[in-house]
């Protein structure tokens, strides 16, 4: 979950006479930077403190104290003088402290700007705002990781389009794809040229990706996304709290399949297909139950290499649904990936998604060998309660179990059984863990959410499809935590007679 990393600094956290006992940033001390005192806080090894103002930049003088006199503070050679040495904090400081007694310590400094959340700096190449979903326009992307994360490279040459369906053409707050000109590692994530900004309009937690996806991470999700959330400022205007995230996308560090490399009509390489609704890719078909798929990559096939991936998905529902369809050896398992399945089911029916019953953003994976997997998890800003035109609102009942052919599932006997053993082992633990996320995420967005809604003033404003109009965002979290706690306790008194 949200955090500090990447900061030196030890664990010692014994009172010493080599103790900092106050420390603050004073406007006086500052001029021209800030124009209000900063107190910082203190706990254990780590000093940290937030500047309200993203551009008063770095380099500041800190005023501290000690716990015993003559105590001499050094950042590597450099004696400190409190309220006089200007230091620069843009990375963190390590700030050595020795008393006269001999005792010694180690903090670690750690100052941010604005939110205290990283900070893209986005820039098209015209300064026109992005307009269309289909034709990427160039840019460039400066990224201050803000003291939170590790990031190599900080500035980017890039292209960048709308991303999404109804998140883009419905809402002002637009989500975007950025493809880097060459792939990089974005805020500790794994190298790629693609990335996706989550703009969470219609989500005011600003969180239920982020939750999902971290409930999927622990559960060992197929490909489940790491994610951080970002300020974006674009042509120079803040536009809100992003998720950074991973595109979906075949790639060793998302999807990591084989890559097509050739013709051949057994395929070289792996598939990723999306169940979609929409029926709007390059690539699209129904099954003979009605299941709308798309194949989202790789770009390019063969006459051959589709007609391979239209076989497999139609013999993997065929298989689903014959007379034998439970026969361990004949049956489904013979193309399907059981537990993949299962752990994605976990994740989806635990926040009751709303997309998840055979719409949009279901994601399967067909390796050149192997069988049919589930993943990656994906859109999930209508789960948890924040939907009202479906039953997905309410807290009660099965829901993603009544796929087409999620319910073929459902009811044999042995995934039923495996399914109710895997409530119960990870209900105390990974499940339990979703009520400490939102707590976690709430204080972590405290800053970033009143600029988000300071820019996007929505709380005490319908925006389709919210279940709830509540007016402050603490409402809002409230709301959705007492979703999940109704959720699990549905949950927990119903799946024995799953």
């Amino acid at each position: 979950m949200p955090g500090d990393s990447n900061t030196p600094g030890n664990s010692n956290t014994t009172v010493t006479d080599a103790d900092i006992t106050s420390a603050k940033i004073e406007a006086k001390n500052n001029s021209g930077k800030i124009t209000d005192d900063i107190d910082c806080t203190i706990a254990g090894d780590s000093i940290t403190a937030i500047i309200p103002d993203m551009s008063a930049g770095k380099k500041l003088a800190l005023t501290f104290t000690t716990k015993s006199a003559g105590t001499i503070v050094k950042v590597g050679d450099t004696v400190q003088n409190s309220g006089t040495t200007v230091t620069d904090f843009s990375k963190v400081v390590g700030y050595a402290t020795a008393s006269t007694s001999g005792a010694t310590k180690l903090y670690k400094v750690v100052i941010r700007s604005f939110t205290g959340l990283p900070i893209f700096y986005l820039n098209t190449s015209t300064g026109a705002d992005v307009t269309s979903k289909d034709a990427y326009i160039t840019g460039n992307l400066v990224v201050d990781a803000n003291n939170s994360y590790k990031q190599d490279i900080t500035n980017l040459s890039l292209q960048i389009k709308g991303h999404g369906n109804s998140t883009w053409t419905n809402y002002p707050k637009k989500p975007y794809k950025i493809k880097l000109d060459k792939k990089a590692s974005m805020l500790g994530m794994g190298a790629a040229k693609d990335w996706i900004l989550l703009a969470n309009y219609n989500d005011k937690t600003l969180m239920r990706n982020k939750i999902a996806f971290e409930l999927g991470r622990r559960l060992k999700s197929d490909f489940a996304p790491e994610s951080r959330f970002v300020e974006v400022v674009l042509n120079g205007q803040y536009w809100g709290n992003y998720l950074l995230t991973s595109a979906v996308e075949i790639n060793p560090n998302r999807v990591n399949i084989s890559k097509m490399t050739g013709s051949d009509v057994v395929p070289t390489g792996g598939f990723l297909v999306e169940e979609d609704y929409k029926l709007d890719a390059a690539i699209n078909w129904k099954t003979t139950q009605n299941v709308p798929f798309a194949v989202k990559d790789p770009d390019e096939l063969t006459t051959d290499q589709v007609a391979y991936i239209k076989n497999y998905m139609q013999a993997t529902e065929d298989a689903l649904y014959a007379t034998n369809w439970t026969d361990p050896v004949s049956g489904y398992a013979k193309y399907i990936d059981a537990d993949s399945f299962m752990r994605w089911y976990a994740v989806n029916e635990t926040v009751k998604n709303q997309d998840s019953w055979d719409f949009s953003s279901i994601f399967y994976y067909k390796d050149k060998t192997g069988k049919l997997g589930m993943g990656p998890i994906w859109d999930f800003d209508i789960s948890l309660g924040n939907c009202d035109y479906s039953v997905s609102k309410d807290p009660e009942n099965w829901y993603t179990r009544y796929g087409k052919w999620m319910i073929r599932l459902a009811i044999d006997p042995t995934w039923n059984f495996k399914w109710r053993a895997m409530w119960k082992s990870i209900r105390t633990k990974e499940v339990e863990q979703i009520f400490k996320d939102i707590d976690h995420t709430a204080a972590y967005l405290k800053l970033s959410q009143e600029q988000n809604f300071k820019r996007w003033p929505t709380l005490n404003t319908y925006v389709y499809p919210n279940a709830v109009v509540l007016g402050t965002y603490d409402k809002e979290v409230a709301y959705m935590k007492d979703f999940i706690t109704k959720r699990v306790a549905w949950m927990d008194a119903h799946i024995s007679s799953y």
